[in-house]
């Protein structure tokens, strides 16, 4: 009697398994469905309720408990990265990570002090244009294709130590050395132009697209052929992309410029947008403000400019905006 009256202690109804897994009714019975709990009985509609041993839902419950750490998407949206650069720092060991048997499969998890470490190290990382390889052999959604074949790949992820993450048209995710080895070569060269002298920048923030063959990425390839990288900012912000080209009139296929030229329009934030026949022409807002200033005021603002990797006429414009949203905030100087 006594191990009859144990065995009947370790089964539970269909109402106490709700509040043990902390769940509805449909998910236990989802859970029978899809065979993750076993009944004790079939034939349960004799006794109006499913039965379950203790045990087995124990078991679950371990399994459905989220272990300490962040999932790869969660700390891809941390990071402000893709999932594909995570799998990545993975591999080539900058995160620690581990698998764990979560909802019923092999899910890895990554501890906090492993994400803090690398957003430490990103913080300090030079600020140095990195949307292209120091040989210009890669560039951040750049286009790749093995010759004679229909294969493509675009660089998705490319970082300040030059390891890169490509994506294939049937959705492989590679590293440099896969996509070399697979015979990708670059489908156009980078245009190698001298730094514009042309005054301001046309800014656009994209949405990032699914498809490596999306419009978005055809206008990309537009500004690495005809603009080059002494020309253009091309960099990651808040899960789009965005891109600071100098003044320039790009040419354009007669079928592709009523498209391109909306999507431009749609994704400006900075800058005026006009076509010619066979052209598509951008135009900075900034006109010439000439003043005169102490040499000492000169040298503090080259110095600023020195250590945040910018030139001196882009400091002085950030710090005169810096300077007109103080005088609004007042109304006043300050001696």
């Amino acid at each position: 009697m006594l191990e009859q009256d144990q065995k009947m202690k370790e089964i539970v109804t269909t109402n106490e398994a709700v509040e043990l897994l902390g769940v509805s009714k449909q998910t236990i019975y989802n859970y029978v469905k899809a065979g993750k709990l076993k009944l004790v009985y079939k034939d349960w509609q004799i006794d109006g309720t499913m039965r379950f041993y203790l045990e087995d839902l124990n078991l679950l419950k371990s399994q459905t408990v989220k272990p300490v750490g962040l999932t790869v998407l969660e700390t891809a949206n941390l990071l402000g990265v893709s999932k594909a650069t995570i799998h990545q720092y993975i591999k080539n060991g900058k995160i620690n990570a581990s698998k764990v048997n979560f909802k019923g499969r092999q899910t890895v998890f990554i501890p906090e002090e492993e994400i803090e470490n690398l957003k430490f190290s990103q913080k300090n990382a030079s600020r140095k244009k990195s949307f292209f390889t120091k040989d210009l052999e890669f560039y951040l959604f750049g286009l790749y294709e093995i010759p004679n074949s229909n294969e493509k790949a675009r660089i998705i992820e490319l970082d300040e130590t030059s390891d890169i993450v490509a994506k294939t048209n049937m959705g492989e995710l590679l590293n440099k050395e896969e996509l070399t080895s697979r015979g990708f070569r670059k489908a156009y060269e980078m245009k190698k132009a001298s730094h514009s002298t042309k005054r301001g920048m046309i800014s656009f923030q994209f949405p990032i697209p699914q498809s490596i063959n999306a419009p978005i990425f055809g206008i990309i390839d537009s500004f690495y052929k005809y603009i080059g990288h002494q020309n253009m900012n091309l960099y990651l912000m808040n899960n789009s992309i965005k891109v600071e080209i100098k003044p320039i009139k790009l040419p354009y296929l007669d079928a592709n410029i009523e498209q391109d030229f909306e999507i431009l329009q749609n994704c400006l934030i900075d800058g005026k947008l006009s076509t010619r026949p066979g052209f598509i022409v951008f135009t900075s807002n900034q006109e010439q403000l000439t003043i005169f200033v102490k040499d000492s005021i000169k040298e503090k603002i080259k110095q600023i400019a020195l250590d945040h990797h910018t030139g001196i006429e882009d400091i002085t414009e950030k710090l005169l905006l810096m300077g007109l949203k103080e005088f609004e905030k007042n109304n006043s100087f300050n001696d």
